[in-house]
């Protein structure tokens, strides 16, 4: 009893500080892993020419644009660190909703990757990916819910996508 008036008493042991200190310790080593812990001694990438075996021209330019400028916001430059090695094997661009005169009003653009990131240093693959598909939905009308956009602007938008969702899923591991 003498315990209980203490604890209940006390209004350092309240339940909400204790209910706090649970929901804390319990995030304590969650297995979260980032680029300091896992690829530190990484400081750089190279990406070599990217292969297109798609039927989209000047899609592999596009993309490793898109890829430097993420690796760079994640701040790694261009160097000899690691390497970045990818291959397009699909692009397409499918009609998904039709409007009232059967004309497209909605598009699907899918684009299906094949990517190997290797730690040069240690000589270890980190990733090896032989089937990645991201893709990104677009309205070509208005009054959607979604501004329209042009099929440039959904390329573009696709590209920025993939890099961001490939580059966070090497920097950042669960």
């Amino acid at each position: 009893m003498r315990y209980y008036k203490f604890f209940c008493q006390n209004p350092i042991f309240s339940p909400l500080i204790i209910f706090t200190l649970i929901c804390l310790l319990s995030f304590y080593g969650c297995g979260y892993k980032t680029k300091s812990d896992l690829l530190g001694h990484i400081e750089s990438v190279t990406i070599p020419p990217i292969a297109n075996n798609s039927t989209e021209y000047a899609l592999e330019e596009d993309l490793g644009k898109a890829l430097k400028q993420e690796f760079s916001n994640k701040g790694w430059a261009e160097g000899s660190d690691s390497v970045f090695t990818v291959t397009i094997v699909d692009y397409r661009v499918d009609p998904k909703r039709l409007g009232q005169n059967n004309q497209p009003e909605q598009y699907s653009i899918i684009i299906n990757l094949s990517f190997v990131f290797q730690d040069l240093k240690r000589n270890k693959i980190i990733r090896n990916e032989k089937n990645y598909e991201k893709y990104h939905d677009f309205y070509v009308v208005e009054g959607r819910g979604k501004p329209p956009e042009t099929l440039k602007e959904a390329k573009d938008n696709l590209l920025k996508e993939t890099s961001q969702d490939i580059i966070s899923g090497i920097v950042e591991e669960w």
